[in-house]
């Protein structure tokens, strides 16, 4: 298994009526907190804006948001059994760098480069 092996979230069906959210509504902090992330993980920083675009459509850049409907957390919204990619698990949610580093692991895991996923999101809504 690779480095960002990991379970991937269930099928779902595509969110009707969606509008994209822009990056530029991302807290700073929150930027901040995926480009600390990114140096971390050793992504490189070309991967910036589609990781960016994706927290911006997930969250909104709000750390350890919560949806009670999907029963998913963080600024990437991990279901419950995704948090193992963060790097002390639940623990993790409330920091920023931690929930983007859960983030990156998921993304990364799944589909390779984060433009990757973007497009499965744009196309899907739901990456």
């Amino acid at each position: 298994m690779g480095k960002y092996a990991h379970n991937h979230r269930q099928t779902k069906p595509a969110k009707t009526g969606w509008t994209a959210v822009e990056p530029t509504a991302v807290p700073t902090t929150s930027r901040n907190a995926l480009r600390k992330a990114m140096a971390i993980e050793g992504v490189p920083l070309t991967q910036f804006n589609d990781l960016l675009w994706i927290m911006a459509q997930e969250s909104g850049g709000a750390v350890g948001m919560r949806n009670g409907k999907l029963a998913t957390r963080g600024m990437y919204q991990l279901l419950p059994s995704q948090c193992e990619l963060n790097p002390n698990g639940e623990k993790s949610f409330g920091n920023a760098i931690e929930e983007c580093q859960g983030g990156i692991r998921y993304i990364l895991g799944r589909y390779h480069t984060a433009a990757s996923a973007r497009l499965v999101w744009e196309a899907n809504h739901w990456c």
